[in-house]
Formats: C-alpha cells, structure tokens, sequence
C-alpha cells in the first residue's frame, strides 16, 4: 500500500480513514452546549469534522454521531472550515 496521499506527503495517520457522510452532534460544556457537523471521514482513533462553527468548537468535546456511539474527541488541528479530532 502506498504512504502518500493525492498531494504526494506522507501518510501520518496510525489508521486509515473511510469516507462517510453522517450527521452528529459536538456535546460539551458538561452537556449544556451543542453545535452540529457532518463527519467526512473515520477512522478507529479518529475522525475529519465539517462543523457548524469551527472556531467556536471547544479543545476537548463528545462527538454524537445520529447513528452509532459517542466519543470523547480532542481538536488534532483546524484548517479552514474542517476539523480533525483524536479520540481519547
């Protein structure tokens, strides 16, 4: 399997990601707060987000996809309008 990506830098990631298309909801502030996003992509340790507001997005959350389990996520990186997360 080849470690590059489309734009030919290196693969960091521990685990492929799938593409997918899923609602969730961004939980934090004890469960008081939500804000919603789709997820672009998941992997077992981690996801790509499409976010309502990314700046508005905490450090630390639980992401609720529509269908499947919550995770507890921590904010990899921001760029743009996207979100990757590590799940902790």
């Amino acid at each position: 399997m080849d470690s590059t990506v489309d734009t030919g830098t290196p693969e960091r990631r521990r685990t492929s990601r799938r593409r997918v298309l899923k609602g969730a909801l961004i939980v934090f502030q004890g469960g008081n707060c939500t804000m919603r996003c789709q997820i672009l992509n998941i992997s077992e340790t981690g996801a790509l987000l499409l976010p309502t507001d990314v700046f508005l997005c905490p450090k630390e959350f639980v992401l609720k996809p529509d269908v499947g389990q919550p995770r507890n996520c921590e904010v990899a990186w921001r760029k743009g309008t996207n979100l990757a997360v590590r799940f902790v």
